[in-house]
């Protein structure tokens, strides 16, 4: 069973490498089948095609699930950072309170937002479920960004 100290160490981890523009992650971190849901929708139901097709699922979950939302996320924003609040056991999971900031591609506006992050974490002590809320306007402009070369 993972302790808190040693999921923190991870998540710390984790936004380290995102701040450095690596897309490496802590061995056992994500297993495969890791789903990562972003305000209440899993992630391969974002992508257009059918949630269940073998190729949407090895793209949204997992390690590699990570990796293209993370590439997707700082293409919109080029310069983004995050920083991490405290994270605390909840009913629901750990919660960590992240704080997303930079500028959207393309634009001067700025983006400084806190992000709750809950994650479910398996008795392996892998993470099953990675599950993002983020205002809706904050989002929608990041998928416009994403839009622009």
């Amino acid at each position: 069973m993972a302790t808190l100290e040693g999921l923190t160490a991870d998540v710390d981890r984790v936004l380290a490498y995102f701040n450095a523009r690596t897309l490496d992650l802590p061995d056992g971190f994500f297993d495969r089948k890791t789903q990562f849901v972003i305000n209440g929708a899993p992630f391969e139901t974002l992508l257009g095609q059918s949630p269940n097709d073998p190729l949407i699922l090895m793209l949204a979950r997992g390690p590699a699930g990570f990796r293209f939302t993370i590439k997707a996320l700082q293409h919109a924003i080029p310069d983004a950072t995050v920083e991490r609040g405290e994270i605390t056991n909840s009913p629901q999971g750990l919660a960590v309170q992240l704080w997303l900031s930079g500028k959207l591609r393309g634009t001067d506006e700025a983006v400084n937002t806190v992000v709750p992050i809950t994650l479910k974490v398996s008795a392996a002590g892998h993470v099953e479920i990675a599950e993002a809320v983020l205002d809706a306007p904050i989002l929608e402009k990041i998928r416009q960004a994403r839009l622009r070369p």
